[in-house]
């Protein structure tokens, strides 16, 4: 069983995938040399190494199942997060404070998961991504907007260019993408409105797409 990721991304790619059948959460943060032991009481207190097998049994005897999946953050910190089945009773419901991530938006750093409808476009539907909170997203399209506006008036396109490349670095699940593509319009329009040269960075339309991330994870 997977509990420790190599990367925030590809944790959090695991939990997107298994939100809606673990949709009770509870998260936090630890001190990487404490994480071991946070492990072996979840292990022995929740179960959260079990087998597929083994949860099944716990399914049919209607008891709930546990997933914990964790990585390492700047500052020789591990962030967690532990999710928990709907149905069925369980210690872990008796100890920990869980909310439903319908009820209540589960959160990792800079990012929010969000149940979000896919445009036909993108093969319609709905599912589970990661997206950047407001305050980010906000704060990150403001200053993409002032940078292309004092670029295109002064043609000095390093610090446009530089700011962007940060940007693409984040992991681009569809939510993350989708609110860079709209930031990054918005800054094409005003750069089209002080120059009549060519957007001089990567168009948003030609953004990574997140699907090709290969997945890792310690045990």
């Amino acid at each position: 069983m997977k509990l420790l990721y190599e990367s925030q991304a590809d944790a959090q790619r695991a939990i997107s995938r298994t939100i809606s059948a673990y949709p009770l959460h509870t998260s936090g943060v630890v001190s990487a040399h404490k994480f071991p032991a946070l492990v072996k009481k979840f292990c022995e207190e929740y179960e959260v190494d079990i087998s597929p097998a083994a949860r099944q049994h716990r399914k049919r005897t209607k008891r709930c199942s546990t997933r914990l999946i964790a990585a390492e953050i700047p500052g020789e910190k591990i962030r967690f997060v532990l999710l928990v089945t709907e149905h069925g009773s369980g210690t872990v419901k008796e100890k920990e404070m869980l909310v439903s991530a319908r009820k209540k938006r589960l959160r990792w750093g800079d990012y929010v998961l969000m149940y979000k409808t896919r445009t036909r476009r993108h093969g319609g539907g709905s599912r589970w991504t990661w997206c950047m909170t407001k305050e980010v997203e906000r704060d990150n399209a403001n200053y993409l907007h002032a940078l292309a506006q004092s670029a295109a008036k002064k043609n000095d396109v390093a610090r446009l260019r530089s700011f962007v490349d940060t940007l693409t670095r984040r992991p681009m699940h569809s939510g993350v993408r989708i609110q860079t593509q709209k930031m990054m319009r918005r800054a094409m329009s005003v750069w089209r409105k002080h120059s009549d040269k060519p957007w001089p960075s990567i168009r948003p339309d030609d953004l990574p797409f997140f699907s090709s991330y290969k997945s890792n994870a310690r045990k």
